[in-house]
């Protein structure tokens, strides 16, 4: 029997190694830029942009026009029967140009705007990854406890049927085993959560079955924390958009501003001319060529006033939302870093100072408890001290990556080797997400 103990005890105690490998996390995330439709959508604006360059900057399409004389114009050289003409309009030098330009600040936005969503959605599949393996380890942690629970159980029920034991302790015992099949099956129940939610971000149907990490990664920043500020305000793409419509507003003023010199329209016509019926004049069924020049005038300038003030504001409202961001940006890196050194402090505290004696303690117990000299309830207590701090261990690694993720998509960067982390056992068939 002691035997038996000592192996449980040290199948159950000891942190779980790793075994056979799950699918990793670069392939989730190359799954999830391939086919993730919120991706998707945002690369197709950004393209539909990009093709949108090609129809500014271009001249406008020329006018034919065809008039037919219903009842013919007499004159000297013949009676004038139709005219043909055309038309071409010429915008004021630079307006073309600066259209085009327009058109590529817009496509820069879209494009800025892309890359965020990329950086969003490698953050939530980041996460979900994370949640993933936390659920799984929480399983596995919660299954040990169990496990423990059980032999506890068995002892109880043998040293009851001795006499040396009181009932209302094996009752305690059995209550704590049934609660804790109930929080395992909750933790089994998660994972269909969990699936739903990793195969929305990698646009894979419902049902489609992942196999959870068994562990959890251990991921820290590699970087000093002082220096992200910085490398935020370089890489954000989101900072990046805010600059590029400021530019986009600036091309918005200058049109405004040509706005105040009219467009020219040139114009060909041809008058098509019948020979003359008397006399045989010199210049009988000549067709009249007639050239034309038009522009429209400016006259209303006050409207073209308000509108150069009115993009101008545009600019300035412009660099004030960006401003906005960078405080935003700011605040939300060093909240996210106070978690971060949070998670990373509960995660080293448990690991190396609490969990290593609860271990012991629970070792210690189950002998005790075996030949008589602890009760139930004293090694019940242990036991559950030693579940909770394992599982807050692995809520504070889980937390710990999560904070990295977020930093990562704040700053714009990788700023972790996510692609290194171990992926742990295989997870039993019966606890796989179906």
């Amino acid at each position: 029997m002691k035997i038996g103990l000592l192996v449980l005890a040290a199948l159950l105690l000891v942190p779980s190694g790793q075994g056979a490998a799950a699918a990793s996390l670069a392939h989730y995330i190359e799954e999830a830029l391939a086919h993730n439709d919120e991706l998707a959508g945002a690369r197709a604006a950004e393209l539909a942009a990009a093709h949108g360059v090609r129809k500014n900057g271009v001249l406008p399409d020329p006018v034919l026009a065809v008039q037919y004389y219903l009842q013919p114009v007499e004159t000297r050289t013949g009676p004038q029967e139709a005219a043909i003409g055309i038309n071409q309009q010429l915008p004021w030098p630079g307006k073309l140009a600066l259209a085009k330009e327009q058109a590529r600040r817009q496509q820069g936005v879209l494009a800025r705007r892309l890359e965020a969503v990329e950086l969003g959605v490698i953050r939530q599949v980041k996460e979900a990854y994370v949640e993933y393996g936390y659920n799984s380890a929480a399983r596995r942690i919660t299954r040990q406890g169990l496990e423990l629970l059980r032999y506890s159980e068995s002892v109880a029920l043998n040293r009851y049927s001795t006499g040396k034991l009181d009932l209302d302790k094996v009752l305690r015992l059995q209550v704590e085993v049934v609660l804790l099949e109930e929080r395992l099956q909750g933790l089994i129940d998660r994972q269909d959560v969990l699936r739903t939610r990793l195969n929305g971000l990698l646009g894979a149907p419902r049902q489609t079955k992942r196999q959870a990490p068994a562990t959890l990664p251990v991921v820290g920043l590699a970087m000093p924390e002082a220096e992200l500020y910085e490398l935020a305000r370089r890489k954000s793409p989101r900072l990046a958009e805010a600059d590029t419509v400021i530019a986009r507003e600036k091309v918005a003023v200058a049109q405004a501003e040509k706005d105040f010199w009219p467009d020219l329209t040139v114009s060909l016509k041809t008058i098509v001319t019948g020979s003359a019926e008397f006399g045989d004049p010199p210049d009988s069924g000549r067709d009249p060529v007639i050239a034309g020049l038009t522009l429209n005038i400016p006259l209303f300038r006050d409207k073209r006033h308000g509108a150069v003030a009115e993009q101008r504001h545009e600019v300035l409202a412009a660099r004030s939302r960006r401003a906005q961001l960078v405080q935003e940006l700011d605040g939300a890196i060093e909240q996210v870093l106070a978690k971060y050194r949070s998670s990373r402090r509960r995660h080293d505290f448990y690991e190396q100072s609490v969990l290593p004696k609860l271990r012991q303690e629970v070792e210690v117990g189950l002998q005790s408890f075996q030949d008589g000299s602890q009760g139930a309830l004293a090694l019940l207590a242990a036991e559950k001290e030693l579940l909770r701090f394992e599982l807050e261990q692995s809520r504070a690694r889980a937390d710990q990556a999560i904070a990295v993720a977020r930093l990562e998509e704040l700053a714009g960067v990788t700023l972790a080797q996510w692609q290194a982390v171990p992926l742990g056992e295989e997870v039993p068939a019966e606890h796989q997400l179906q």
